[in-house]
């Protein structure tokens, strides 16, 4: 639980790639004071994943992007990616946005890369979005 008046970071990426580095993103933000907002770190709720990942975001002081391979989930009726909605939603708060996207050599393994052309297309364009914006 953050305490009074700490700043808050969402910290956003696909639950499959670059496991890894989410628990080292979230120890930097302790070290820098910031209180790490991250899926796994919720309480099972009821609520559907769009609107608990928009909370999240809006609560959040900065948003911190950990994209790879893989654009995510896209909810039924939706045509872009979880992932992609908690992106858009911290450009439309213009909240302080810092994203790393993987380095082109980083090791992979089969599961780290969504092979859906459309997917691919759009974690292409997100990823375009992230760098411009």
């Amino acid at each position: 639980m953050n305490k009074p008046g700490q700043k808050t970071a969402m910290i956003s990426s696909t639950s499959i790639d670059l496991p890894e580095h989410r628990p080292e993103v979230r120890d930097a933000c302790l070290r820098e004071g910031y209180f790490p907002d991250m899926m796994e770190s919720l309480p099972a709720r009821d609520a559907d994943a769009i609107r608990v990942s928009l909370e999240m975001v809006d609560r959040a002081d900065v948003y911190i992007g950990i994209f790879a391979w893989r654009y995510g989930h896209k909810p039924e009726g939706h045509d872009i990616s979880i992932t992609e909605i908690e992106f858009n939603r911290a450009v439309a708060r213009e909240i302080p946005i810092l994203v790393f996207v993987i380095h082109r050599e980083h090791p992979l393994t089969i599961e780290m890369v969504e092979t859906d052309r459309d997917a691919q297309q759009k974690l292409a364009e997100l990823n375009g979005n992230a760098v411009e914006d």
